[in-house]
């Protein structure tokens, strides 16, 4: 049976043709009765066998659009994932003969995540993978391609929680001693105490620290923008500032010298050196946010200094407060030589 509905603020027509096929499409309208309208012109035109079958966008077509959009609003990281992760699943999706945006179905998403596990892709990967192929097609109901989300109900695979990498005080000294050369080990000192993700570190400019307010600010630029398109403070401690102070000596034109995957790869040299194989330049801003949280730092504050966009992100923090709790009353001995 015929019926309209609505969908964020448009009304949609849902109905079948002569041969079967089911339509659902965006009438345009925000108002009911112009939709109700609508549907009663689509039954009349069926039954004078005048209705113009519609033909739904491509895959292909919709990518395209997609592509042009993702270019001016994503961050550059986010498009060079989405342009490596969706074109394989179009491929995909070609092999199967599905070429139209509306013949995309929850199963297919299926058969691809099985596909992905046995070529040998970590649980990890694939997740990744299927919150960006579900996440750029959502974009498609956003511009009323689509209904809804097929893909909506797809879960992602069961994975172990991971641990959550960061340093202790003994292991951030034994890096440092590791580090013979002043600029890295000064990079390192910043980031350590600024929480800065590596895009961020190597895109600073002088201007973006105000030495005598002891702020630094991370904004977006013409040649860089942040993760979530949000400027923030980060307030100076001791320690970051008389880094920044040396640094400015050193390096006159820009704070950090290397580009980010040099920097990056050079950091992880030397934590190997020091005799860590899995510190990498990322774990430096978790040793950052782990050492506030057990310090006792709020979690909307952290949220704040660390630029996340949603307070879920910021939560990873929150079962080390629990840890370093149970650690200090483990070792709380009030009365001693007592039987229980």
């Amino acid at each position: 049976m015929a019926r309209i509905f609505k969908r964020g603020k448009y009304w949609w027509v849902d109905y079948r043709l002569p041969d079967g096929r089911r339509i659902r499409r965006s009438t345009g309208f925000t108002d009911k009765k112009m939709a109700e309208l609508m549907l009663k012109d689509i039954e009349l035109q069926i039954a004078r066998k005048t209705l113009k079958i519609p033909v739904g966008i491509t895959i292909q077509e919709f990518w395209e659009r997609y592509s042009d959009y993702a270019k001016a609003h994503k961050t550059e990281q986010t498009w060079k994932t989405e342009k490596s992760v969706f074109p394989a699943f179009m491929n995909f999706l070609h092999s199967k003969g599905i070429k139209r945006l509306d013949k995309l179905h929850p199963e297919i998403l299926e058969k691809y995540k099985v596909l992905l596990l046995e070529q040998g892709n970590s649980r990890f990967t694939i997740n990744k993978k299927l919150r960006t192929i579900k996440a750029i097609i959502s974009k498609a109901v956003e511009w009323e391609l689509l209904p809804e989300n097929p893909f909506k109900k797809v879960k992602l695979l069961k994975q172990p929680e991971g641990r959550l990498r960061f340093l202790t005080k003994e292991e951030i000294k034994k890096l440092l001693q590791s580090i013979d050369r002043e600029d890295v080990k000064l990079y390192v000192i910043v980031a350590l105490n600024t929480g800065l993700r590596l895009a961020e570190l190597v895109n600073l400019s002088w201007e973006d620290i105000d030495f005598e307010n002891r702020i630094l600010r991370v904004v977006n630029k013409e040649s860089f923008t942040t993760k979530n398109f949000r400027n923030r403070t980060i307030p100076l401690n001791d320690t970051a500032l008389k880094a920044f102070q040396r640094l400015k000596e050193i390096n006159p034109d820009k704070p950090i010298a290397f580009k980010r995957y040099h920097l990056s790869k050079i950091i992880s040299t030397y934590a190997k050196k020091a005799g860590f194989d899995d510190v990498t330049c990322h774990t430096l801003r978790h040793t950052f946010a782990s050492h506030l949280t057990m310090n006792g730092i709020d979690i909307v504050t952290l949220k704040k200094l660390m630029g996340h966009s949603t307070i879920s992100t910021t939560l990873i923090y929150a079962k080390i407060t629990e840890e370093h709790k149970l650690k200090a009353i483990s070792q709380l001995s009030l009365i001693d030589d007592i039987e229980v």
